[in-house]
């Protein structure tokens, strides 16, 4: 099955050769137009103007390739990814197109030996497939035979995509197919088309013992491999072994809290390791504490800001998930009984079933074993600091470090991130995000009394938090929950539309000192004809700043912000 490239718009993949960027792949959109590869980036916009080309990347593309095999084991749980390509054949003249690099393509080997049981057939198999592929916006080509090589020369060559070939039809199959498709050097395949040789039928006709001696011993083994007399092993796409460590007390209930300390420092020391091998940090730690039967095992899980391996701050975030209450973790508590040395580290009473079998289990409370794993990692890459950003990047990686004590602390549903949305009222500018694996950034407190109700109305003035925007005015960093009504004087003015020079709020005048604005802001004229807002930043006499606005449409005023 070939890589290819989305139909349109018209897309190249090129490479940087002698300073000038060559065509290496192109969609077939761009080779409706006449662009092929082995052209200029140059040439190619001479025949369209707009084409869109990206820099090839082999490691990605292989990377890509792999990924795309790990999502096609949902039809084979054998998928292989082929290294050595093969050369894309002309439909006209059966010959390679030039300048394509038969080590630059790849695709996927699938065993479906039995897998027609599955899908009720092969066919089924082929067209759920192909479908599938088909809504991802690739465009492939499929084929099924006896053997990888077959299947490979049909899918690259073949006329029909889809095709099944059977044992029978199978020399018959490879026969009408150029020699470019048996995965052979561009070398050879230039000297048998030089000599006229343009089928494998015309191969299969002489002897045998004429081909290794005028073209090497590659052809040969190329046609046996695709006939099937010689073995094409395929190496599956290798699962890489989770990340995980685990520690048995010999049946002994430990609950000494150094000791368990102890242990944790020797499994993080092997996770460490495992992660720094692979060059990725941990995203998520899940730990497992496991006790006597029948008690059930105590589960924790720490999530993390930024991917990391450093074992000091890893530690401390264990430290703060065994010594803290653990809310909303229902069943996943401990609780610490005794000071200096003596401290012990014992689970939550709602942690264990109440059951009277559970008693004795309980007189011997303590843990038989603790078990680390990391279901979630992503690349570590070194991060380079700018001069003279050392204070911004120090800061940001303590309020990462920051928002990881406060979620073991507090819970996960305690600490949310604000997600910007696009909205004319300002009140309706964010959301409240979580995500495991996204990047936090910008996390607000929010009250846990209140986590199943709109935060926006329901969190208190100093909770809401307004991220910036792109706006040119100034915002409040603080929104209140709801605009507040006010009673405000105006300057005089004929249309009634003056600027405010006093307020009263919380049972208290304001006289305002400065006024800029208005701002107007309109809200969405589905919802109601009164959306109209005119905004006003005043100051007053104190130093304190206030964001208020006034109804077009009802010449009402309310106060929305408070400036700190």
């Amino acid at each position: 099955m070939p890589s290819c490239l989305r139909a349109f718009p018209p897309l190249v993949l090129t490479r940087t050769v002698a300073e000038r960027q060559l065509v290496v792949a192109a969609s077939g959109a761009a080779r409706h137009l006449g662009i092929r590869p082995g052209l200029t980036l140059t040439q190619a916009r001479a025949l369209h103007a707009n084409v869109q080309h990206a820099e090839h990347d082999p490691r990605r593309d292989r990377k890509a390739l792999e990924a795309l095999g790990r999502w096609m084991m949902r039809f084979s749980p054998t998928v292989s990814a082929c290294g050595t390509g093969f050369q894309r054949v002309s439909e006209n003249s059966g010959k390679p197109e030039h300048g394509q690099d038969a080590r630059a393509t790849s695709g996927l080997f699938l065993d479906v030996t039995g897998c027609e049981r599955l899908f009720h057939g092969l066919d089924n198999l082929v067209r759920q497939a192909s479908d599938a592929l088909r809504r991802m916006n690739f465009t492939a080509r499929l084929a099924v035979a006896p053997t990888p090589g077959a299947a490979w020369a049909v899918a690259a060559a073949g006329r029909a995509n889809g095709a099944i070939v059977t044992e029978p039809d199978l020399e018959r199959a490879l026969a009408a197919l150029p020699p470019a498709a048996l995965r052979v050097d561009d070398e050879l395949v230039a000297s048998l088309h030089h000599l006229g040789l343009t089928a494998i039928g015309q191969l299969l006709a002489m002897p045998r013992e004429v081909l290794p001696a005028r073209f090497g011993p590659q052809l040969l083994h190329r046609l046996d491999q695709a006939l099937g007399r010689i073995a094409e092993p395929l190496v599956p796409l290798a699962d890489p072994p989770p990340v995980e460590a685990e520690a048995d007390f010999d049946g002994a209930a430990v609950s000494s809290l150094e000791a368990v300390w102890e242990v944790f420092q020797q499994l993080l020391g092997k996770v460490v390791a495992q992660l720094a091998r692979r060059g990725l940090g941990a995203r998520r730690l899940e730990l497992e504490f496991r006790r006597d039967p029948p008690l059930p095992p105590v589960r924790k899980t720490i999530h993390l800001s930024r991917p990391s391996r450093d074992p000091v701050n890893l530690f401390h975030l264990f430290r703060c998930c065994v010594e803290g209450p653990g809310p909303g973790e229902e069943g996943s508590g401990f609780r610490v009984q005794g000071s200096g040395k003596k401290r012990k580290l014992r689970a939550a009473p709602g942690a264990a079933p109440a059951d009277r079998r559970t008693l004795d289990v309980e007189a011997r409370d303590g843990f038989t074993g603790l078990s680390l794993k990391v279901p979630l990692c992503e690349p570590l890459a070194d991060e380079q600091v700018d001069l003279l950003g050392h204070e911004q990047y120090a800061g940001q990686l303590e309020l990462d470090r920051l928002v990881e004590r406060l979620r073991l602390r507090l819970g996960d549903h305690a600490v949310i991130r604000p997600e910007l949305v696009e909205a004319y009222v300002p009140e309706r500018g964010w959301r409240g995000g979580r995500g495991v694996g996204e990047e936090d950034r910008g996390w607000r407190i929010e009250d846990r009394k209140r986590k199943k109700r709109d935060p926006v109305q329901a969190a208190p003035l100093s909770s809401i938090f307004y991220p910036l925007s792109s706006s040119p005015h100034s915002r409040p960093l603080h929104l209140l929950p709801r605009p507040v009504e006010i009673r405000v004087m105006v300057s005089p003015s004929e249309d009634r539309e003056g600027r405010p020079v006093q307020f009263g709020h919380g049972g208290r005048t304001e006289r305002v000192d400065q006024a800029v604005g208005p701002e107007r802001i309109a809200g969405q004229w589905w919802e109601g004809h009164h959306r109209t807002r005119d905004y006003f930043d005043v100051l007053t006499p104190g130093g304190r700043r206030f964001w208020i606005f006034r109804v077009v449409e009802t010449a009402r005023w309310y106060l929305h912000g408070v400036f700190e």
